[in-house]
């Protein structure tokens, strides 16, 4: 029944989306040499060095994303992976997507950001036309790239306002820099093109990190926001804000945020009350999928399907997305 079960997911990225098999053949296409030690010995997954901190865990995950991200080379290949993600997502009954893109990757590929969002809204409407499946785009700087690049993602996004386009984030290295440093960013994003705004926050970085995104950004969403169980007063002011944790479980344990399934917070930052949402994050580089983290949620965490019933219409009350497509999706979330 939970193949079956109506689904949405708010936090991934679509470099982050290609699985090894596309990558295989995305780096065939373009001819590029595949590294011979990106993936594991089945070959269906990919793997890092770390030395066992969450802090190497991350930046090895950060090169294996970029080599990765670097198979990328024309217009059609945005296309075709925002293609085969959202089919695969539909398989797994997801009714609403919202993918985070990357200038900045787009055009370490030679393409301008016009050029990118164009291709990516094919390969939306594509999907959509075959599966009915609705998804909305998240413009994202990357926080490690520095406060310039920021600046540039914004005033590109805005430039070429696309209906696809709603949000705008902050992702990367939780630990480089500060979050007011990319505010100038965010006042380009939001206030100027009207963009709405989450941030990662709370994952590799501690509660200092939501406190500032919170304060500084407004948002009422957070990228992971799962260590904000650190500190059960701030816990308290989160709620009370109406903060929106988007939770990737499987990205979580799989860089070490959290030890094992025990030990992650999902089920008490439900229990507090959080209208939390699932989300996969990098899928294929935490051995997941969006189908996958609703059935840990399921068999790990003990929710019913009742719960992530609710935990999907949580996703489209947060979504990026227009009053009327929400009401449509609402309708697709009928009692099993």
């Amino acid at each position: 029944m939970l193949k079956t079960l109506p689904k949405a997911e708010l936090h991934v990225h679509l470099e982050g989306t290609i699985s090894p098999d596309k990558a295989r053949e995305l780096a065939n296409k373009n001819n590029i040499p595949i590294p011979s030690n990106i993936f594991n010995s089945d070959g269906n997954s990919y793997k890092w060095i770390d030395d066992g901190t969450a802090a190497s865990s991350l930046v090895g995950f950060i090169s294996i994303y970029d080599i990765v991200s670097s198979f990328i080379k024309t217009a059609d290949d945005y296309t075709d992976i925002t293609y085969d993600y959202l089919i695969r997502s539909s398989n797994e009954g997801v009714i609403y997507t919202e993918l985070t893109i990357s200038a900045d990757h787009g055009a370490m590929v030679g393409l301008s950001y016009k050029e990118m969002v164009d291709a990516i809204a094919d390969g939306v409407y594509k999907a959509h036309k075959e599966t009915g499946i609705e998804c909305r785009l998240i413009s994202a700087c990357v926080r490690h790239f520095g406060v310039e690049k920021a600046i540039n993602v914004a005033k590109q996004t805005i430039a070429y306002p696309h209906e696809l386009v709603t949000g705008f984030t902050m992702a990367g290295d939780e630990n480089t820099l500060n979050v007011v440093d990319f505010l100038p960013a965010f006042k380009i994003a939001c206030e100027k093109g009207g963009l709405k705004a989450t941030a990662h926050a709370g994952e590799a970085a501690g509660i200092e990190s939501i406190r500032d995104v919170k304060e500084l950004l407004g948002c009422k969403r957070f990228g992971h926001m799962v260590r904000v169980i650190e500190d059960e007063n701030f816990l308290n002011e989160m709620l009370k804000w109406g903060a929106v944790p988007e939770i990737c479980v499987s990205s979580n344990v799989t860089l070490k945020v959290f030890k094992d399934y025990e030990h992650h917070p999902l089920r008490k930052l439900w229990q507090a009350g959080f209208k939390l949402v699932l989300s996969s994050d990098d899928p294929p580089f935490f051995n997941t999928s969006i189908g996958k983290e609703y059935e840990i949620a399921h068999n790990e965490f003990g929710f019913t399907q009742e719960e992530l019933m609710q935990i999907t219409k949580n996703s489209i009350d947060a979504a990026f997305s227009d009053q009327e497509t929400k009401d449509r999706l609402v309708i697709k979330c009928q009692p099993l």
